[in-house]
């Protein structure tokens, strides 16, 4: 049987410029700068404008690690401290060896790298430490920066589903993204 390895503590990763770490509650206000942003949210769900939902959100993260559900890191720079987003895995299965990836970067910080720098070293976690076979990604096919972030990743498109998810009063097709095990790009 197939068994992903889930980590006992929350892990925490390092890159040059980022530090990954647990969302905890000193991140509600950049999590409510990211998921009040028309921009930021545009590809992804109705904006979140109120602190209630910020709330949830934040307690959601916290809890789907100590549930074993989701693993949902902080991304701030080293050098300030300063929150900059949030990217992990929103839902595995367990079963099946596979995982979801999500992400949210604040509009100010991105252009710089700073995405793709942390997703290597969450898939490289993802599949070296936790042993994940495929980790997965759906996206808007209009969100053309992250079509581009996943590809430069290594992932393969595999699939356009029809009006699957619904946001901001209407469907929308998604484009369905994979990368196995054999990744080539270990950070």
């Amino acid at each position: 049987m197939f068994s992903i390895a889930w980590p006992e503590t929350f892990p925490v990763l390092e890159t040059n410029r980022l530090l990954l770490r647990q969302v905890s509650p000193a991140d509600e206000q950049g999590l409510f700068q990211s998921y009040s942003d028309p921009v930021v949210m545009k590809y992804l769900s109705t904006p979140l404008d109120n602190r209630d939902a910020i709330q949830g959100v934040l307690e959601d993260y916290i809890q789907g690690f100590a549930e074993g559900n989701s693993l949902i890191w902080t991304i701030s720079l080293k050098q300030t401290g300063m929150f900059a987003g949030t990217a992990g895995f929103e839902e595995f299965s367990f079963l099946d060896g596979k995982a979801d990836l999500g992400f949210t970067l604040l509009r100010s910080h991105q252009g710089n790298g700073y995405m793709t720098e942390a997703l290597l070293k969450i898939l490289s976690f993802g599949f070296n430490t936790m042993n994940i076979n495929r980790i997965q990604a759906t996206v808007v096919p209009e969100n053309t920066s992250t079509v581009k972030l996943l590809e430069k990743l290594g992932f393969s498109k595999e699939g356009h589903m029809k009006k699957s998810v619904f946001f901001n009063g209407s469907f929308h097709d998604e484009l369905i993204f994979a990368l196995l095990n054999n990744w080539k790009h270990r950070a």
